[in-house]
Formats: C-alpha cells, sequence, structure tokens
C-alpha cells in the first residue's frame, strides 16, 4: 500500500490518567484512559516486562453519556508489529500567529494617485481558483496642490489617511491595517486625533501603515464539515505599484504560522480516520441526500488543544502466495494540559521501542513541551535532542 495514503486511526484521550499498570485488563480503562496492551494475553505493558513482538493501543469509550466505560477504540489494524514499526514522533500543540508587514518611507506628493496591490494566499483561495492569482488593487489620490507642484509636497498624513480608508473598507476581511508612527513604532489608535494634535506635527512624516494578516474562520458543524480549510493563515505578496516611485518600503515584521493540535483540526482527522474504522464507513455522505451518514463518532473537543504522538508501521501479513506489507499509522491525541498521560505514554513507549539508533527517546520532548495554549513551540526545536523524532 501506498505510504502516501496511510490507513489510520486516531486515539483521543481525556481525563489526564497515567497508562494502566502491568497485566491490567482491557475492562480496567477508565473513559478517556490510554492503554499499550500485549497483542496475545489482551494485558496490559508498561515496557518493564520482558520484550513483547505484537502489541495496541486501545482507548476507554463512553458511548451512552453516562460517564462510563462502554467501548475501546483500538490502534489502526489488528496489531503492531514491534519490528515493523516505521516512525514514531511527538508534536506538541503550537499557537498560530499571522502574517504582519509595514508600509513606510514614503515621500508625497500632491494630486498624486498611489496603489498598492496585494495578492492574497491561503487555502481557500487555492481550493476555490487553484493557483490562479487572487489580488486586490487599493488606489487612492492625494490632495490637491497648493504650492509646490514638482516637489514631494503632498502630506503623508493625507495618504496615510486614505489608504487606511481604502484597506479597511474591504469587504472580505482578510486583514486588518493600523496606522503606525513609524516603522516598528507604536499603533495609533486615532488617526484623526492623533494628525490634530499640534505636538505631532514633526512626527507626520515618519507615519507608516501595519497590516496584519485574518486567518480562515473555524466552521461549526455538525456531522460533515464541508467548509474545512487547512492550514488556515493568509499570506500577502504586496506590492506598491503606483505613485510611490523611489519611495516607500515594505517590511515583513512576522512571517505566519499554522497551529498545530487544535481540537478542530483533530476532529476532522477523526472525519477522515471514519472511513476506515466503521464510523460510519467508507461512505460518509448518503450519494440520494448529500447528507451524513449515521454513525459518526467524535471524541475530539474542538475547544481544546492537543499534544499528538504519531506512530507508523507496516503490517506483515500472507495470503495465498503472497506476501504483503500494509503501511498504518495510529495518532494519539491528548490534551496538552494532561501532561500525566502525555508523559506516562511517551515513556512506555520509549521502553518498548529501547534506544537505538532508529528510536530516539520522545519522553524528553513530551517533558520539555510548554502546556500554555499560547507558546508556539519551535520545528525543529533548538535543540537536536529535543527534536521530536524517534
Amino acid at each position: 500500500m501506498s505510504t502516501n495514503n496511510k490507513v489510520f486511526q486516531v486515539l483521543v484521550t481525556k481525563g489526564n490518567a497515567a497508562l494502566p499498570s502491568r497485566s491490567a485488563t482491557l475492562d480496567s480503562l477508565a473513559v478517556g484512559q490510554l492503554g499499550i496492551f500485549d497483542a496475545k494475553t489482551n494485558l496490559a505493558i508498561d515496557g518493564t516486562t520482558n520484550p513483547v513482538r505484537d502489541f495496541y493501543l486501545a482507548v476507554g469509550v463512553d458511548k451512552n453519556g453516562d460517564n462510563v466505560m462502554d467501548g475501546v477504540n483500538f490502534s489502526a489494524g489488528q496489531l503492531i508489529q514491534k519490528e515493523n514499526i516505521r516512525d514514531f514522533t511527538y508534536k506538541p500543540h503550537s499557537a498560530a500567529r499571522p502574517m504582519i508587514f509595514e508600509i513606510t518611507d514614503y515621500k508625497v506628493n500632491c494630486d498624486t494617485e498611489y496603489a498598492v496591490k496585494l495578492e492574497f494566499r491561503n487555502m481557500q483561495v487555492y481550493m476555490r481558483q487553484g493557483y490562479n492569482a487572487y489580488a486586490k488593487t487599493f488606489s487612492v489620490k492625494t490632495a490637491c496642490c497648493e504650492e509646490c507642484v514638482d516637489c514631494p509636497s503632498g502630506s503623508p498624513a493625507d495618504l496615510t489617511t486614505k489608504l487606511l480608508q481604502a484597506f479597511n473598507s474591504d469587504a472580505a476581511g482578510m486583514f486588518k491595517a493600523e496606522a503606525i508612527e513609524e516603522p516598528g513604532g507604536s499603533v495609533i489608535t486615532d488617526l484623526a486625533d492623533y494628525i490634530a494634535d499640534p505636538l505631532n506635527a514633526d512626527a507626520l512624516d515618519t507615519l507608516g501603515i501595519r497590516i496584519t494578516t485574518v486567518p480562515l474562520a473555524i466552521q461549526q458543524f455538525c456531522s460533515i464539515n464541508t467548509m474545512y480549510y487547512n492550514p488556515r493563515q493568509t499570506v500577502v505578496i504586496p506590492s506598491l505599484i503606483e505613485g510611490f516611485n523611489c519611495t516607500g518600503k515594505v517590511t515583513i515584521t512576522q512571517t505566519a504560522l499554522d497551529e498545530e493540535g487544535n481540537g478542530y483540526d483533530i476532529k476532522q482527522k477523526e472525519y477522515h480516520a471514519g472511513g476506515w474504522n466503521g464510523k460510519p464507513g467508507v461512505y460518509r455522505a448518503s450519494t440520494a441526500l448529500g447528507l451524513a451518514m449515521p454513525g459518526f463518532s467524535y471524541l475530539a473537543n474542538e475547544n481544546a488543544k492537543y499534544d499528538q504522538f504519531s506512530l507508523v508501521y507496516d503490517q506483515f501479513s500472507t495470503a495465498g502466495w503472497g506476501e504483503y506489507l500494509n503501511n498504518l499509522m495510529t495518532l494519539v491525541a491528548i490534551p496538552e494540559a494532561d501532561t500525566v498521560t502525555r508523559n506516562s505514554f511517551a515513556t512506555v513507549m520509549d521502553a518498548i521501542l529501547g534506544t537505538t539508533t532508529l528510536f530516539e527517546p520522545l519522553a524528553d520532548d513530551a517533558a520539555a513541551a510548554s502546556t500554555n495554549p499560547a507558546v508556539i513551540e519551535t520545528s525543529p526545536p533548538t535543540t537536536g535532542l529535543v527534536d521530536g523524532i524517534a
């Protein structure tokens, strides 16, 4: 099977419980508790016993809402063959950040047309019109000349005010524009008052505009999210195309980064996996009505933030005269704050896999991760030993 189209399962935990102790049974799992079980005995393993060849992951599930475990979700495939594990990686939740750039250092002529072109790139644009550029041009004209015509006699305040109005009148809502006192300077909350204040008369020549992109919205949905986009950050390619001549500068002060581990995205991964785990099955939507087929089972909280462990493995099997390796993956999503579950799982998996040249320990990666949802986790991290890769 192609490794670009893995059959996979998503296991979502909750409750911040440690993995079951050695020899615990499947029915001892609590709701949301993750466990690792010997495929031969169906008893829990903790990595301290004799090495196991085949095992599986399991999470206790509450099917009827009474907070009592009455079902189990299992890892992809019948079992995980230790010798055929290809990758085991860890990615903590990482916050998003928008793209920010500034338009500054412009000299202004009176009675002159100025135009700024912004090309927008995000997943919604790509899905709707492919790689055809989606751009908008914002054009304004400065005030009429009173004295000097051939010199830069226009007002930076006039150009800043008009560009700001043009930018913020855009109905698409893909960015917001703010006036700034100088390059890299403070935001001016009320530009008209700032300009009218005589104390700021000497500072008007350094005015600029800061533009911050707005990510695509997270959609509300029931069973099928027909407007799901990932990644959701918007990237802008700005161009000063008219009037600026040899003046004006565009400076990117912050690059965009996409969030990793948002519960909204984990929920979409559960939807994708539902085609293989029977919830609801191969046909996710009715061909007759276009509505969701019954049987969807979402366990991720779309308002939560998750750390993710990815276990990729082949399952070797024989059929007739043939031998087969089917590529599988199990994604374990653990709430960012559930450090007990996170550290316990990493520690036991490290013990099962052993410290070899192929699998570096992940317990140190997990312990080094932040539990603050506003933190952007470096990718790759700054140190080689804490790299999220085994």
